[in-house]
């Protein structure tokens, strides 16, 4: 009697620990669930852009000529440039910083940029920026010119890989004409004449057109 009374009282007691281990398993997968949407929710909502990235630009303008940069993007609104360049009358290096403030399909940006080209021929070179060239014979070899520049830009494109940009600025540059004694004689006909190196100055609106892809 005593037995068949304990045996039935343990089976409630057994439905009932049942109930109690489904419950406990049930509370901790939510508490498991819980925890884990916010890492979910938080990596879906990251944004590619703000990781480092590595890329190339090539772009065309002026007083830059053609160029091919490789480009670094540490943070999000922030690149930095470096490349070659050509004016069809010699090579030259350029550098440079832009700062992306949006992560945006459209996005503004203000760029400075450095460069210097190597040799050309003066006469052309004059030319080439817009100047009066002097009426001289006397060609004007070996000089080459620095330049920097401010711009703001327009890029369209997904920030993280991809970008068109229109960029419109002022630039000033110098050039120095070491060997200016020729082209004073020749433009003065004194043979007596002497001068020292010729720097000369300008200041030029600029332009950029180009395209900017992220490798990685």
């Amino acid at each position: 009697m005593i037995r068949r009374e304990a045996f039935s009282l343990s089976r409630p007691g057994a439905a009932l620990a049942c109930v109690l281990a489904l419950g406990t398993g049930a509370e901790a997968l939510a508490q498991d669930d819980s925890s884990a949407s916010p890492e979910v929710a938080a990596d879906s909502s990251s944004d590619p852009a703000d990781s480092f990235g590595l890329g190339a630009m090539l772009d065309v303008g002026a007083p830059d000529g053609i160029g091919v940069s490789a480009v670094a993007r540490p943070v999000r609104w922030l690149r930095i440039n470096a490349g070659l360049t050509t004016n069809t009358l010699s090579f030259g290096v350029r550098g440079g910083i832009s700062l992306v403030p949006l992560s945006t399909f459209i996005s503004p940006s203000i760029n400075l940029d450095v460069g210097h080209y190597f040799d050309a021929n003066y006469n052309d070179l004059i030319d080439r920026l817009g100047g009066i060239p002097l009426r001289t014979s006397v060609p004007i070899e070996d000089v080459g010119y620095n330049y920097g520049g401010a711009s703001v830009g327009l890029e369209i494109g997904r920030p993280d890989r991809f970008s068109f940009y229109l960029r419109v600025g002022l630039a000033r540059g110098s050039m120095t004409i070491e060997d200016a004694d020729r082209l004073l004689k020749d433009v003065t006909n004194d043979p007596d004449i002497t001068a020292r190196p010729l720097t000369l100055r300008f200041t030029t609106p600029s332009v950029k057109l180009g395209f900017l892809l992220y490798l990685f």
